[in-house]
């Protein structure tokens, strides 16, 4: 009999036991379980999102071409990135692009706006669109700080380092570059006719390669000191291009700001800002295939046509046929001031090999796994990008 008690209060314990296990438990299982649904909620939302800014050219197709374009238009009524003239997937608008850098001249779509047309009110996130790898100075430096180039009298020289995004280096790259300089000396008035008092010099350097720990380098002798020089280099890894701008001599950017839209290009300068007379001499066209001259102007004090305007906000301006199918990345202009030729390269957000600095907020969680990140592989211009996407619960 003491046996049997004895085994019948064990039982009553174990189930006890049991049952307050469970009532410990079953809110922690819940928890977890609801953690996990609300965060494949949160995968299927950032996808859905991100396919729609991706494939989706928006309403209407060609919003980023508008113009005049109003900040944060009220004719947009429904965003998408897609370019509406592919039929490949994943080719963004560069048009569509511009429209989300803050600062464009040209007017651009601020965050709570674009937040408000993809439906994410209760949602914040960020945007990035990035290179496939990084170009530096050797010693890791952005060359957003510090210029590459190193000009001694009439010897040009640089020094680059090429990497993955996680640092990781390339080999083997190859890098042209493209030397585009300017001097005092006599002028010519036929643009690049063959004379020796070219005020206007354009350079092609045969290809080099990066070592084994992602560094390159070139020298040359120039004909003569160089006013302003640009150098553009063009890296390609893997049938992966990407271009960057440097610069030689400090940026002429007071002249006027580069802008496109669709197929006319723009030079726009704030009204209350003075300028001297100048004039429009060459607009060079610069895609991942080269570079083309697409305007030369006569240079000439006097012309009409190619003086820039000051004193309206849209200083000059020509539309080109076909401009925009030449997947245009990057415009060098020369222009002719004070018995000199200056020139200067934009749009801004283009020059240093991506598009997008970021676009939205900083992606700041609370706990983990509450923010999620998504990447695509995506073309603009012809050069490929990797598109980020993160997205949270506010």
């Amino acid at each position: 009999m003491v046996s049997a008690a004895y085994d019948h209060l064990l039982a009553i314990v174990i189930v006890g036991l049991i049952f307050i296990g469970t009532v410990v438990a079953m809110p922690t299982l819940s928890f977890i379980n609801n953690q996990t649904t609300d965060q494949n909620q949160l995968k299927n939302l950032a996808l859905n999102v991100f396919n729609a800014i991706l494939l989706d050219a928006g309403d209407p197709p060609n919003w980023g071409s508008m113009d005049p374009f109003y900040m944060n238009d009220p004719r947009i009524r429904r965003f998408g990135l897609a370019s509406a003239d592919s039929q490949t997937p994943y080719v963004l608008d560069p048009d569509k692009i511009q429209r989300l850098v803050a600062g464009n001249p040209l007017n651009y779509c601020e965050y709570e706006y674009i937040r408000e047309l993809l439906g994410l009110d209760s949602f914040a996130f960020q945007l990035r669109i990035i290179p496939p790898f990084n170009v530096t100075n050797i010693d890791g430096t952005s060359i957003l700080r510090k210029s590459p180039i190193e000009i001694d009298d009439d010897e040009l020289s640089y020094s680059i380092k090429v990497t993955y995004l996680d640092g990781a280096p390339i080999p083997n790259a190859q890098v042209y570059a493209t030397i585009i300089y300017t001097t005092s000396g006599g002028r010519s008035w036929f643009p690049l006719g063959g004379g020796n008092d070219l005020s206007l010099v354009i350079i092609n350097r045969p290809v080099i390669y990066t070592d084994a720990v992602g560094i390159c380098n070139d020298r040359v002798e120039l004909d003569s000191e160089p006013d302003d020089v640009i150098v553009i280099l063009r890296i390609t890894t893997a049938e992966v291009c990407s271009l960057v701008v440097t610069f030689g001599t400090t940026p002429a950017d007071d002249i006027a700001k580069i802008n496109l839209v669709g197929d006319t290009l723009i030079l726009t300068m704030p009204d209350s800002v003075p300028r001297a007379n100048r004039w429009v001499d060459h607009v060079i066209l610069v895609n991942h295939e080269g570079y083309e001259f697409i305007y030369n102007g006569s240079g000439r004090p006097g012309s009409p046509e190619d003086m820039l305007n000051y004193g309206c906000f849209r200083v000059w301006s020509r539309e080109f046929n076909g401009l925009r199918k030449k997947n245009p990345v990057i415009f060098v202009l020369a222009f002719w001031v004070l018995g000199q030729e200056v020139i200067i390269a934009g749009p801004y957000h283009n020059l240093f090999g991506y598009t997008v600095f970021e676009y939205g907020e900083s992606p700041v969680a609370s706990s983990p796994g509450s923010v999620v990140r998504l990447q695509r592989s995506v073309i603009i211009t012809g050069q490929s990008y990797i598109a980020e996407f993160w997205l949270w619960k506010e």
